[in-house]
């Protein structure tokens, strides 16, 4: 049953998988099995050069569940224009509406879209308002904020890292794929740390204008509008055309989610289990215990895929 918040504006639930099929099977488990999915008036699966086993899925998908109001988009695999058409191609299809949309790779707690509706509905009169985004501890606007929230959590920080701490995107927390994966655990369980960050939090829509998180965002038609179109150099063109225009993004920071790994952390966070211990903190149905099988054998299955290209990077700069 939907929220009877926002009625008269369509939501519309953007999801944009590529290549990473483990991490949009736990994204579409926790979206489903937390029920947040029905909440959404069209749910659009944007498709970036999906093919194969992972296509597959996403037809399993759509046939498991017929109840959700499905749509599909497909483009060719690649960044920057080819995922800024998809967003394009879906807002022209789905007209006067509110935006929600998430990467393959980010996990979301229950009643998040709630949320956000909410603080949507508190800023929807302010003009200079152009989007919405959640905290997410592995990027450097959450991160921040967060250490500011727990003081014995930058106190941890500054013993184990020497790392300066800042809100600039490409800061520690993007570059060091081991304080990602620190940050992460200490809110690995997604209800539990919606309910510690609602606690602390003193105001919950401080603003910004800077690099925000691609990942997770919440906008309306309106600012597609003002925009021209998500353009095709997508976030630094966004990030530059917000703070062109004297408009700002608001941090939610009574709403958590998780997102996994930025490219430059990949390989590293792969080669752990932090993946498994996400879905097993927060969707323990989907994998009841650490079995081989389902805990250990995606990890192996990780690491051997990386190793050509690892081994090769490696003999190339020596």
């Amino acid at each position: 049953m939907k929220s009877v918040l926002f009625s008269v504006m369509n939501r519309i639930l953007m999801i944009l998988t590529s290549h990473r099929l483990d991490c949009f099977k736990l994204c579409m488990d926790l979206l489903i099995g937390n029920r947040s999915i029905f909440n959404f008036d069209r749910v659009v699966l944007m498709l970036n050069g999906v093919t194969g086993r992972h296509l597959n899925y996403v037809e399993s998908l759509l046939r498991k569940h017929p109840q959700i109001p499905w749509d599909t988009i497909a483009g060719p695999r690649g960044k920057g224009r080819l995922v800024a058409n998809l967003q394009n191609e879906c807002i022209r299809r789905y007209p006067n509406s509110l935006y929600f949309k998430i990467d393959e790779d980010v996990f979301v707690p229950p009643g998040w879209e709630d949320r956000m509706i909410r603080a949507y509905e508190d800023h929807r009169s302010d003009s200079s308002v152009a989007m919405l985004t959640p905290v997410i501890p592995n990027n450097a606007m959450g991160f921040h904020y967060l250490l500011n929230q727990y003081p014995q959590l930058a106190d941890e920080y500054a013993t184990q890292f020497s790392y300066p701490l800042t809100n600039d995107c490409t800061g520690p927390v993007w570059q060091y794929p081991k304080l990602a994966n620190w940050i992460t655990r200490h809110f690995l369980v997604l209800s539990e740390a919606n309910i510690r960050l609602q606690a602390v939090s003193k105001n919950p829509f401080p603003r910004f204008a800077q690099r925000f998180s691609i990942n997770c965002l919440v906008y309306d038609y309106h600012h597609w509008q003002e925009l021209g179109g998500i353009p095709d150099e997508e976030e630094p063109a966004w990030t530059q055309w917000i703070a062109d225009h004297g408009k700002e993004v608001v941090l939610v920071t009574n709403t958590l989610l998780h997102h996994y790994s930025f490219f430059v952390q990949q390989d590293w966070l792969d080669r752990t289990p932090l993946l498994e211990d996400i879905r097993i903190a927060n969707a323990p149905q989907s994998l009841s215990s650490r079995t081989f099988t389902g805990y250990h054998l995606p990890r192996m299955v990780r690491f051997l895929n990386q190793m050509p290209r690892v081994l090769k990077q490696r003999i190339s700069k020596r």
